[in-house]
């Protein structure tokens, strides 16, 4: 009997001795910077160099093996554009060794022949961090951020340069995690070379307020943090990109910088006719060129520099900066066509055209310091000052109808303006025709402003307390001159007015602010945090409104063009007092924050409330009207946030926040504004404060073996006593009075799901899908001038979309097929003729290919096509090929490539937006079939113990990459894809 019970402990001691697993770990430090080295591939090998385990390091540089037998193993480190490394070790009694850090030395010379023959994961999580490779990314010779960006996976970028990830607006764009011309995202999605860039990092960046206290203000940041290859540190980097086309397209780009470890310098220029789109491509969608012809110049100057301290240690100092400086001129030609929903059934049609010019000018400066005397202490300066100027002018036509003109013609406002008598048009038009005007306009502007924000943060002692001093302060000053010359003919009461005005509006405006926040640890894992803030607003809002048809010489069939004025006496006589008005705002606010946190590895819990007590002074004149009100209100914001940790790689988080906000003073005033005798606007004296809901839900998870990535977002908002224009349509003249009303019923809910995976031998096939749903209940009121009361529209708004890519890649090749498809329907309440239900679809195919002689072969072709509309003209079929050939020369410093751009001359420029009132369509001026010829020269000098070495270019640190921007280029609007958490 003892003899069994001794094998059997034998048994159970040998099991857990055999359970007991080694645990091997390091880091990958660059051993010139000490940066960890991120992506590195650590190989597991025993001593014979038999294959054991293996994996990429984290974004710290991190690895760890757990391994189960002792003995003699060996690891080699490899990173492209590093010398190999190799370690021997010896595992016997100690269960954990850590081998500490591992400095890995560059190998400059390799730099110029590296070449990338395997597949790299397009995208991982790293906590709740999603991280890009660059190099798994193939975009055409040239190319800047913007085109990387675009073929992220649910990635967006708007014509406006806007960028949306996941769901979330990106409202900065860092390199290395440090500022680069904050507030402007455009500078590096326009300028900055992708042969520069290593990763991409998406995150929530907390505002520097919670960085520095701990308390979290609720002000986080979406950003795109650019990291640069690690060895163009200590090195100059210049991209010059030379373009020039047909129809008089030209395209100059100057990129030039300098990375140290402790600094940055950056110059960045462009000059282009080209609305700064850069070169996209690639995929269905309906993106297209941004809307008009732009010409725009800029040149900036970015940096910092810091005493290479850590930025937790004492001493630490940090100064940077930049400066902008922009000219852009514009021509814009708009048409479009709408409905408004009327209570009679009736609805009202409208069709506009118009042609604007505008020139614009900037500049803005800004200077960022950081100091921490000690360790416990930050102090922290932000300051900033911007001008701007513009000058615009226009026309447009307009004509308005009690019925759908497109019953009688394809082309409405040619034909009510073909004539130069308004009673000549055709008796079909005559019958349904409400008003025509035509108008012209011309304005300028100019405004300056300077801010600035200091923040003292101490830490005292105990983990999680902390006092914190903020001042703020800012100033703006601006002025705007305004002409308009309106000629107005009413077809149902057989009368015209004729209206020229000049407006003059000064204004001016000062704030500032002092805040004091404490955070106070209670109990394990968890703080009180509060804060108090007073804030004091000015403002000066004025009006002079002159009408300058009181006088004869400036009347109808006058001999002054717009945009000249009378003397000073006459220009005084025919102010206009009924609506000139003299507005002087005084707001004085407090506001206190309290808020509990939890915080541990796996769960961060927060829940606060926001008292702002607000009291408003309102001096106004205008017309007879002399008075002066006050206002005391109290809102209330509510907030919650609950972010879980599953793992490493999967994370859920939910935020609540709530909110009341107060109408304006102005709209409260009972004053009539009829400047514009089609558009009139009243006061409201019984308005309410609204309240709304707002929740959001973002779920994400990452698989490291199959680099599958799934991202989903939940959002609902529901506004109480939503303040909306009530509109009286006067069916005779086509006049539209607006008076602001509290309405209920304004609510909407979106969806989105991202989902992508590699698979097949190597992972040489990628999928990518996307889902997004959309509800929208819009509420308004409407009626006609001969109804007493106004009715209450509802229209319920579905928006479904589906988005769908394949790609195979291999080195140098990469082929895709793609397609998108969105549908919206709409139905009105009170009218069911003004439902709308509208389908648009795309597919297509990409191949990217680069030749053994470097020269990088790229095409794409989509179908786009629209369904539903109203104008015939906007069901179209859109047969969309773009083209790239490139040739890298010169040891690959200089790269000549011509690109196409539409080559079928198909592309057109439409849109639809509709709400509770109306549906509008619109056609827009684009720039969209033409070809440019490139010329792009790159001088890289390295510094360092290698010595100065120029060098390559687009192959020269990722290998040659054939492409244009192929995938997801266009796409259905409203967004998709998940959320980083």
């Amino acid at each position: 009997m003892n003899k069994y019970i001794y094998l059997l402990l034998l048994c159970v001691v040998s099991l857990g001795a055999s359970a007991q697993e080694y645990v091997l770990s390091g880091k990958l430090i660059d051993s010139k910077s000490s940066e960890p080295i991120e992506m590195a591939g650590v190989r597991l090998m025993k001593s014979d160099s038999t294959y054991v385990d293996g994996m990429a390091t984290s974004s710290s540089g991190a690895f760890s093996f757990n391994i189960k037998s002792p003995g003699k193993y060996i690891l080699m480190y490899t990173s492209i554009g590093y010398y190999n490394k190799y370690t021997n070790v010896t595992l016997s009694k100690q269960k954990n060794v850590a081998l500490g850090n591992i400095p890995m030395t560059i190998n400059a010379i390799a730099l110029q022949q590296a070449t990338v023959t395997t597949n790299a994961a397009q995208v991982t999580v790293k906590e709740d961090t999603f991280v890009y490779n660059a190099s798994a990314y193939r975009t055409p010779d040239g190319s800047t951020l913007e085109a990387l960006v675009e073929k992220l996976p649910g990635a967006e970028v708007e014509d406006d340069g806007s960028i949306k990830l996941n769901g979330k607006t990106v409202s900065q764009i860092l390199i290395d995690g440090k500022d680069f011309f904050k507030g402007d995202t455009k500078v590096a999605m326009k300028n900055l070379p992708v042969d520069l860039i290593d990763k991409i990092k998406s995150y929530d960046k907390q505002s520097d307020y919670t960085r520095q206290t701990g308390i979290d203000d609720g002000n986080e940041e979406t950003v795109l943090d650019v990291g640069m290859k690690r060895e163009l540190k200590s090195s100059w980097i210049s991209n010059i990109d030379l373009a020039a086309g047909n129809k008089n397209r030209y395209a100059n780009r100057v990129f030039i910088s300098r990375f140290t470890n402790n600094s940055r310098i950056s110059a960045v220029g462009n000059m282009n006719n080209v609305n700064d789109r850069g070169f996209r491509g690639g995929g269905p969608g309906y993106r297209g060129g941004a809307s008009g012809l732009t010409a725009s110049r800029s040149a900036g100057l970015d940096g910092f520099w810091n005493n290479g301290l850590k930025e937790d240690s004492a001493h630490y100092f940090q100064i940077g900066g930049n400066f902008r400086i922009s000219h852009s001129s514009s021509d814009n030609l708009t048409r479009s066509n709408s409905e408004t929903f009327l209570t009679s059934g009736n609805n009202s049609f409208a069709n506009s055209m118009s042609q604007s010019y505008g020139k614009n000018n900037s500049m803005s400066a800004g200077l960022n310091l950081e100091w921490k005397p000690d360790s416990m202490t930050t102090l922290h300066l932000r300051s900033n000052y911007s001008h701007s100027s513009s000058d615009d002018s226009g026309n447009s036509q307009t004509a308005t109808f009690n019925s759908d003109p497109y019953v009688w013609g394809d082309n409405p406002l040619d034909t009510m303006f073909w004539y130069n008598e308004p009673t000549a048009i055709p008796a079909s038009f005559l019958a349904i025709a409400t008003n025509r005007n035509n108008r012209l306009s011309l304005s300028d502007s100019k405004s300056d402003n300077v801010n600035g924000e200091l923040n003292l943060t101490r830490r005292l002692g105990k983990k999680g307390r902390s006092i914190s001093l903020r001042g703020r302060a800012g100033y703006t000053n601006s002025k705007s001159n305004s002409y308009s010359i309106s000629d107005i003919y009413y077809y149902q009461r057989s009368s015209q007015t004729y209206n020229n005005q000049y407006t003059s509006a000064p204004s001016k405006s000062w704030n500032y602010s002092g805040q004091l926040s404490y955070s106070e640890p209670l109990w394990k894992d968890w703080y009180l945090q509060s804060s108090y803030e007073y804030e004091y607003n000015y403002s000066d809002r004025d009006r002079n409104l002159f009408q300058l048809d009181s006088l004869t010489s400036w009347g109808a069939g006058n001999t002054h063009p717009i945009g000249t004025l009378p003397d000073d006496n006459l220009l005084n006589l025919v102010r206009n007092m009924e609506n000139s008005r003299y507005a002087t705002y005084k707001d004085y606010v407090h506001d206190i924050n309290v808020g509990i946190r939890y915080s541990t590895k796996d769960v961060n819990f927060h829940a606060g409330i926001r008292l702002q007590p607000q009291h408003t002074n309102l001096a106004y004149q205008k017309s007879s009207l002399d008075t002066v009100v006050t206002r005391d209100v109290f809102n209330i914001a509510p907030n919650l946030r609950l972010r879980y940790r599953f793992n490493q790689n999967t994370r859920l988080d939910f935020r609540y926040r709530g909110s009341s906000s107060q109408p304006s003073m102005t709209d409260l005033l009972d004053v009539t504004d009829d400047s514009n005798p089609l558009n009139i606007t009243k006061g409201n004296p019984g308005l309410k404060p609204s309240w709304s809901n707002d929740f959001r839900l973002f779920f994400n998870t990452y698989q490291q073996k199959h680099q599958q990535s799934i991202f989903a977002h939940i959002g609902f908002n529901q506004t109480s006593n939503s303040i909306s224009n009530a509109i009286t349509y006067d069916e005779e003249t086509g006049v539209r009075t607006t008076r602001p009303e509290n309405i209920n019923g304004n609510w909407n809910t979106n969806a989105f799901a991202g989902f992508n995976r590699a698979f097949g031998k190597d992972n040489a096939f990628n999928l990518h899908t996307g889902t997004n749903f959309s509800y929208a209940n819009s509420v308004g009121y409407m009626r006609t001038s001969n109804v007493a009361d106004s009715e209450k529209n509802t229209v319920k708004t579905l928006n479904l979309g589906e988005r769908l890519r394949v790609a195979y890649r291999w080195d140098l090749f990469e082929f895709g097929i793609n397609g998108s498809i969105n549908y919206s329907k709409s139905r009105s309440e009170l009218s069911s003729a003004s439902n709308l239900e509208t389908f648009r679809f795309a597919y297509g195919c990409n191949l990217q290919y680069t030749t053994p002689w470097n020269m990088g072969i790229s095409t794409d072709i989509a179908m786009n096509s629209r369904r539903g509309y109203d104008d015939a003209s906007m069901n179209t079929n859109e047969l969309i090929w773009n083209a790239q050939i490139s040739q890298t020369l010169f040891k690959k410093t200089t790269t000549l490539s011509i690109q196409f751009y539409d080559l079928l001359h198909r592309q057109s420029n439409i849109s639809r937006t509709i709400n509770a009132q109306m549906r509008r369509d619109t056609w827009s001026n684009a720039i969209n079939s033409y070809f440019m010829v490139h010329l792009i020269y790159r001088l890289n000098i390295f510094g360092g113990s290698n010595g100065r070495m120029r060098g390559n270019g687009e192959g020269g640190f990722r290998g040659d990459r054939g492409g244009m921007r192929g995938g997801y280029g266009g796409g259905y609007g409203g967004g998709y894809g998940g959320r980083r958490m």
